[in-house]
């Protein structure tokens, strides 16, 4: 098991708030006692925990640690030291962007920054492997208050950060397939997005016919790489029988995955010495080609390939490019059976459109106009009985289309137009309505002169029905997609809830193991951890009652720090017992009257209050449902503290309670001296204090025993204040009803 420094690391342990710090002496002679339950302990734990000194050198790892940094043994990653182990890793963020090593939240913490947990992204510069980490870290600070080591803690998220990194880029992918018809820039889109989120190259390979297959994308994020491979296809066309690579895949229908690429592949693959080359000068690691396939046919192939990252492509990224692979051939076939039905119909309409067309022309100079039959069929009327006019042109037009359509002929005919190009409708006979598109063109007189509008009609009723069930088809299609994509997203959230579930009880089982573990460390911390600190207080006092005058000033000095020390570590020791017993020792929940549990929580502070003149009021309380001697402890912490951070006025504390619904908020207000809105969350952390032992006794442990006091009985805790005039601690119980007083 790794080991900590000698006594300096010891004393800066955090077993004393900053500015409490004890000897060195005093803490090796505790730790000695502790250190195989120490040891044990962080052996226990599946978190990274490392202790780390102002030279980045790492003091302490356990075997969780170990693993994360990638080093091959604890001692490998204490004698390279931090700085040695980091440089093995490329730090990336949670989106996959470079980072400088002083993003560490250990590194700020050296430096005296603030830092919030972060999530990391560490890629191996020697296996391109990447692993996700939340990584926190706290100051460890010597009597001066100054930052001596940082405490690490690495909790490894790979998995979660994998899976949402996978839904996010399916879901992408699938609102690019289904967003446009326009098939090559929807590949070519697609295949951007791949790179470089899970791969350093993508390419797209459709087939056409009985031709060869043609490539519609090629990305990297260089383009001199692309460039090459282009000249490498020219040069070295692919054998439609080779045993692998993009042929192999496309002739069978099969996936190809090679993890690793090895030169002696390189070698096996190459045409000639020159084709050698060039694959070389590619540097592919990791490959993966998987089919296009639809409805039994193979359309293409997408293929992912890693290079420059050095990453492995691993049989989940295999999964990943599959199911990529089988939505971009659902939308390749739609695009495909779309424009066919596009080509069908235009053929269609073409030999429609030569026995459906009806000429006619307008002699303007005449005032007459001459329809061939087939017009007068389009229109609905008896052969011959169109009479030539103008005004009986317009007759049987629909009321809505006719300014419209006349307004094109007078543009044409003021030579404002070239052509007469209009769509309208017309009523026939019996009430149906017929959309007819009229096409016409102006001829001058020798003295250029409007004379004549000649054109033809066209009945394009048909042709627009068919149109609107071609977009009809179209949505029908793309709902189809959805909702396939929607059965399929629905099973993968009920697969990964099933594995949330399974994750949460193996971390429910763990955190049973821990808990029995802290209990096991409490009871140390009560009875051996106890002995030598008495035996160690005895023994100061003894030198201080015996010496204390007889040795120089400084003597006195040292044994009265010492004998300070002692007590406040054996307050230290007790509250920490009482802390780690607020989620082992409480009892079930049940009614309580908070009235009560106030009043008990009183008993323990009159006398402070009769020292400070405090004026106390406490307004009717409800029942709620809770531990009452957890309640009661909870109150007399809160009250208390309202006592102890007083101001110059005699304090002023009022305890009442506001009901909604089944919640009750109990405040505790005071006239205090307040606290800064930036310490609102420090101040419920454990050892967290605002101010010196000398200001303010205490531990620094009251506030977090509150805090999980409420939270073991499924409420939260706040604090609103404004400096220089009090506080208000605010938190919320479950409300309930006193028990019915029996006949």
């Amino acid at each position: 098991m790794s080991t900590l420094a000698p006594p300096p690391l010891l004393s800066a342990l955090p077993l004393a708030p900053p500015g409490e710090g004890l000897s060195a002496e005093m803490l090796a002679l505790l730790f000695e006692r502790a250190r195989p339950l120490v040891d044990a302990l962080f052996a226990q734990v599946n978190d990274g925990v490392t202790v780390q000194a102002p030279d980045l050198s790492l003091c302490f790892v356990n075997p969780a640690a170990v693993r994360l940094l990638g080093a091959t043994s604890e001692q490998e990653a204490l004698h390279l030291g931090g700085a040695s182990v980091f440089g093995r890793h490329e730090l990336l963020d949670a989106s996959g962007n470079p980072l400088s090593h002083e993003a560490l939240p250990g590194r700020q913490v050296l430096a005296g920054q603030s830092v919030s947990e972060r999530v990391l992204r560490f890629r191996d510069k020697r296996t391109g492997q990447e692993r996700w980490s939340r990584v926190s870290s706290a100051p460890v600070r010597d009597s001066r208050g100054q930052v001596v080591y940082a405490v690490n803690v690495f909790r490894d998220v790979t998995e979660v950060m994998r899976t949402q990194e996978r839904l996010s880029l399916l879901a992408e992918t699938g609102e690019l397939l289904t967003a446009s018809l326009d098939l090559d820039s929807t590949l070519i889109a697609t295949a951007r997005l791949l790179v470089p989120r899970l791969a350093d190259w993508c390419a797209v390979e459709l087939v056409e016919g009985s031709s060869p297959s043609r490539q519609v994308a090629a990305i990297h994020s260089d383009p001199a790489k692309v460039e090459l491979v282009r000249r490498m296809r020219e040069l070295y066309p692919s054998d439609p029988h080779a045993h692998g690579g993009t042929a192999y895949v496309l002739r069978t229908g099969l996936s190809a995955h090679a993890p690793d690429i090895t030169d002696d592949m390189m070698v096996a693959s190459a045409k000639d010495t020159e084709h050698l080359r060039l694959i070389r000068e590619l540097g592919l690691r990791s490959l993966i080609i998987v089919p296009l396939n639809a409805r039994g046919r193979t359309l293409g192939t997408l293929s992912v390939a890693t290079a420059e990252s050095a990453r492995r492509l691993e049989t989940d990224e295999l999964q990943l490019v599959e199911e990529l692979a089988r939505r971009a051939a659902l939308a390749v076939d739609n695009a495909r059976l779309y424009a066919e039905a596009k080509r069908a119909q235009a053929r269609h309409e073409v030999a429609l459109e030569a026995g459906r067309m009806g000429a006619w022309e307008w002699d303007i100079q005449a005032g007459r106009v001459t329809w061939a039959p087939e017009l007068e069929r389009i229109h609905g009327i008896p052969e011959g009985s169109f009479d030539g006019t103008f005004e009986a042109y317009q007759l049987d037009m629909h009321p809505e289309d006719r300014e419209r359509v006349l307004t094109s002929i007078q543009r044409v005919v003021a030579r404002q137009e070239p052509e007469h190009h209009v769509q309208y409708r017309i009523i026939l006979p019996d009430g149906r309505v017929r959309w007819v598109e009229a096409h016409g063109r102006l001829t001058l007189d020798d003295q250029g002169r409007p004379a004549r509008l000649t054109g033809v009609c066209t009945d394009i009723t048909e042709r627009l029905t068919l149109e609107e069930d071609a977009r009809r088809l179209v949505r029908e299609q793309a709902a189809r997609a959805e909702a396939e994509r929607a059965r399929q997203h629905t099973a993968e959230l009920l697969e990964n809830l099933k594995k949330a579930q399974d994750e949460l009880a193996l971390r429910a089982q763990e955190l049973a193991r821990s808990n029995a573990d802290l209990e096991q460390f409490a009871y140390v911390a009560s009875h051996d951890l106890q002995e030598p600190l008495r035996m160690v207080a005895s023994y100061v006092q003894l030198l201080s009652r015996r010496y204390k005058g007889k040795l120089d000033a400084d003597a006195d000095e040292f044994i009265h720090y010492a004998v300070d020390g002692a007590n406040r570590m054996q307050a230290l020791i007790n509250d920490l017992l009482a802390y780690s017993r607020v989620g082992t020792r409480g009892k079930e929940p049940q009614p309580v009257s908070l009235e009560k549990c106030a009043a008990r929580a009183l008993s323990h502070l009159r006398l402070a209050q009769e020292e400070t003149g405090a004026e106390l009021t406490v307004e009717p309380l409800p029942w709620v449902k809770g531990d009452e001697t957890q309640l009661a402890q909870l109150l007399q912490n809160l009250v208390g503290n309202a006592l102890k951070f007083r101001g110059d006025k005699p304090p002023r504390i009022r305890v009442s309670a506001t009901r909604q619904d089944d919640t009750v908020t109990v405040s505790v207000e005071d006239n205090g001296i307040g606290i800064e809105p930036q310490y609102y969350e420090r101040i419920f952390a454990i050892f967290q204090r605002l101010h010196g032992k000398e200001e303010y006794p205490g531990t620094g442990i009251g506030l977090s025993i509150c805090k999980k006091i409420v939270e073991r009985h499924g409420g939260r805790i706040w604090v609103e204040s404004t400096p220089g005039q009090g506080s208000t601690f605010r938190f919320t119980l479950t409300a309930a009803q006193p028990p019915t007083p029996s006949a």
